[in-house]
């Protein structure tokens, strides 16, 4: 007999934990309470929600506003510096840019994914693959078709910092809802798990390749209707990462999105990329490919 799939509900002890975590917060609520003026009473508690209430105020804000709340700082490099590069240009740029770039982005809705069973090419997205993820997924729904919906939590980060090709920190969190397609057979889709991940990728990203130096992801379920290998889903991703990040670059991405009228006849030479406090700093030479047609 096939057992019917309980209930989505919280992760198991969760309102036991809630309801301790609860009952602490009141205890040190009500120690830390002061009198204040006429009678009233200030907790910690209180003055902390306060202090959120005020950052997501100012945050909706800046959004309205259209500010982007990532400030730029001067170049620490002096002019002699500067001077002293002996490329035939250099560009800098400041974290705040990237940022600013994704702060954008994830405000408009558009840092979210949707990878599914026949959006891959020459891969099948189905239970079967996760059977070390959510073990019990396959015994109940076997080969059918997954759905991952993904979508950030917040705007991801972005730091620039001293590195041999120039050292990036890159911190994201976003959210995974899991779902079994067409689950019984009427075309509805079965939500299985509610994932929520934290992940912080430090490496230098060079001109002809990147070096990830290190992954650091922390998966949780929040809801689950079979048990999750949360370590799993860690394991996978930093796979993921360690995998694919060193078959990335900068002058992959400059050759696929960077187009101008001169593309054709000059090409950037003898690339130099470094990273400071903040700032990255990409140094180049121009070589010419051929000569422009002269009419």
């Amino acid at each position: 007999t096939r057992l019917a799939p309980r209930s989505l509900q919280p992760v198991q002890h969760y309102h036991h934990h809630h309801h301790n975590h609860h009952h602490q917060q009141q205890q040190q609520q009500h120690a830390q309470s002061q009198p204040g003026p006429a009678g009233a009473t200030v907790s910690a508690g209180n003055m902390a929600t306060a202090a959120a209430a005020v950052n997501a105020e100012r945050e909706l804000l800046q959004f309205l506003e259209g500010a982007c709340p990532f400030p730029a700082a001067p170049l620490p490099f002096s002019p002699a510096d500067i001077g002293s590069d002996s490329k035939m240009f250099s560009i800098y740029i400041h974290e705040a840019i990237p940022n600013c770039i994704l702060w954008g982005l994830f405000h408009a809705g558009a840092l979210q994914t949707t990878v599914q069973d026949g959006n891959i090419p020459q891969l099948r997205l189905i239970t079967d693959l996760f059977g070390g993820l959510i073990p019990e997924l396959p015994k109940h729904y076997p080969k059918k078709g997954m759905l991952l919906d993904i979508q950030q939590a917040k705007a991801p980060q972005v730091r620039f910092m001293a590195g041999q090709n120039g050292g990036v920190v890159l911190s994201a969190s976003y959210n995974t809802n899991v779902s079994v397609l067409d689950a019984a057979g009427d075309g509805q889709n079965l939500l299985v798990a509610q994932l929520t991940a934290n992940v912080s990728l430090a490496a230098d990203f060079g001109w002809t390749q990147t070096v990830i130096h290190s992954a650091n992801v922390s998966y949780a379920a929040l809801q689950e209707v079979y048990p999750v290998n949360v370590a799993g889903w860690n394991q996978i991703i930093d796979w993921v990462v360690k995998q694919a990040g060193p078959k990335q670059s900068l002058g992959q991405l400059w050759d696929t999105y960077v187009k101008t009228p001169a593309t054709p006849y000059l090409t950037l030479d003898n690339v130099q990329t470094h990273g400071t406090d903040e700032w990255f700093v990409v140094s180049s030479d121009v070589k010419v490919k051929q000569l422009p047609p002269i009419t």
